[in-house]
């Protein structure tokens, strides 16, 4: 193997521990996944020594296959999930598992900060709206049901920010994951000792902040003993998993726009100045590139949509089964035939934020087939990723392209619906380890091997370009009228077949 950099991934599931060479080769991977704490309604955590424990068995594995890996490693470069976060003591132990973001137990807490002000003073203060998903609630919840946790507790790292401790011995955050706390003002990319106030949240148990591309520290004694990684070596601060895939999928600056079509829909533009949605229906964060920011639309389900309808029609069938599905649909016309599938399936989150929502296939007659269902599927979805675009480019964002990424970018009639819904241009990438990339690229500025993100513009290598043709984009732009009239008027009723759930 090449030297390079080690690219770190702490996602929900597993971690992902990649060397690429300097070059942008994707050298090899190795993958150690760890479970989710879910026995109690609403729990979501996780034992944080199983990362630490993964990280250093994927190591051990790259090291099967080159002895000299640790010489080939100039940096480590880490991205890791959003809002999950570690308690430690005054010894800086874990107390108990980390609380991740898909845990629900905060909603108390959101229900009481709206009935009081307290979530509006926060998008004031933040302009970031807080949801269950964020870190501040959750640990207020902490605070009021496990007060022998909090009373312990004397600092609160999130996820990725722990391993870089304990590769490093800092405490460092950087803007990319403080924007999912709430507590963050992405305007100054600082706390907000007001918000901070407002919540009864004591700063100091916070890390400092640092921007994304720079060395916050090096491995030290014990980090290279445990791991087999060499003392000394570099560690870049890093970013939030999404970020930094954006970042590897060519987000190098303003007006660049990507999209990931994977179990959930992601829409990212990349500006030079923070914005604020008043009406509250997407995100903005800061970006791991100093001086730029991330306005964010997420959907629930995407690409899980058609997952869904393999696991419920087609469950003997291997992942064979989705060439299959393209092929199909290849042969439906445009619109499947008046068939309209609205993909909400685990209620929708932006542009919509309605908990409540239901899937639903519209329009169903005697001659609609499976294929046609497909097609409906991948429209649709493609739908609910437009109603994010459009939210982005009200807010000021101008953008002809899409880098798309996940799922849905490996079906060639997927990449054609979307190129036409959307009415932009689709890009599709040479490698979907996008976050491997973004990594390198941080690790590239944080080293000072290039100055401007700009000279890392030949590491995103685009193999497929589609252009939506007009006929066709009008009329997906009539039907998508439609698709969003279905959902307006069945909202109510979706909400009183809540009642039937759980019968």
């Amino acid at each position: 193997m090449k030297e390079g950099i080690l690219s770190i991934d702490l996602g929900t599931m597993g971690v992902k521990v990649t060397l690429v060479s300097m070059s942008g080769e994707i050298q090899r991977s190795a993958y150690a996944e760890y479970p989710i704490i879910s026995e109690l309604p609403g729990q979501a955590e996780q034992d944080p020594a199983l990362w630490w424990k993964g990280i250093i068995d994927c190591i051990k594995e790259l090291k099967s296959h080159d002895a000299c890996l640790p010489k080939l490693v100039n940096a480590i470069s880490i991205c890791g999930q959003m809002h999950t976060h570690v308690y430690l003591d005054s010894e800086d132990n874990p107390i108990g598992p980390s609380i991740t973001w898909l845990d629900q137990r905060s909603s108390e807490i959101i229900e009481q900060w709206n009935k009081d002000g307290r979530a509006d003073r926060l998008f004031e203060l933040t302009w970031n709206f807080p949801t269950t998903t964020y870190a501040a609630p959750q640990i207020c919840w902490v605070k009021k049901h496990r007060p022998q946790v909090f009373a312990k507790t004397k600092s609160i790292m999130i996820a990725k920010d722990y391993i870089k401790y304990l590769l490093t011995g800092n405490k460092i955050t950087d803007p990319s994951d403080a924007s999912g706390t709430a507590v963050f003002d992405i305007r100054t990319n600082k706390w907000s000792p007001e918000a901070l106030d407002l919540i009864g949240l004591d700063g100091h148990l916070l890390s400092d902040v640092m921007p994304s591309a720079r060395i916050m520290g090096h491995i030290t004694e014990r980090a290279g003993k445990e791991t087999g990684l060499l003392e000394g070596t570099p560690v870049v601060n890093g970013g939030s998993d999404h970020s930094v895939a954006e970042l590897g999928s060519g987000l190098l600056g303003e007006g660049e726009v990507s999209c990931i079509v994977g179990t959930a829909g992601v829409v990212a533009a990349c500006t030079s100045t923070p914005v604020i949605d008043p009406k509250k229906r997407v995100m903005c964060w800061s970006y791991p590139l100093e001086g730029y920011w991330d306005i964010l639309g997420i959907t629930q389900t995407a690409a899980s949509s058609l997952t869904w309808f393999r696991n419920t029609f087609d469950k003997e069938r291997s992942n064979e089964v989705f060439d299959e599905y393209s092929s199909m649909a290849e042969k439906v016309s445009l619109g499947s035939e008046g068939l309209v599938f609205l993909p909400y399936l685990m209620g929708e989150r932006t542009p919509l934020w309605d908990s409540k929502a239901r899937g639903v296939f519209f329009g169903l007659t005697i001659k609609h087939s499976k294929a046609h269902m497909v097609r409906a599927i991948m429209e649709g979805v493609s739908f609910s990723i437009k109603d994010c675009m459009k939210v982005v480019e009200e807010l000021g964002v101008s953008f002809d392209s899409v880098n798309v990424m996940g799922g849905g970018s490996k079906s060639p009639v997927w990449r054609r619906i979307q190129s036409d819904v959307y009415g932009k241009k689709v890009m599709t990438l040479e490698t979907q380890d996008t976050g491997s990339i973004g990594n390198l690229i941080l690790a590239l500025l944080a080293t000072k091997e290039i100055r401007d993100p700009l000279e890392a513009a030949h590491l995103i290598r685009r193999v497929e370009r589609v252009d939506p043709d007009p006929a066709r984009a009008e009329k997906y732009d009539n039907l998508f009228g439609i698709y969003k009239r279905i959902y307006d008027r069945t909202r109510s009723m979706m909400a009183e077949l809540e009642a039937y759930a759980d019968e």
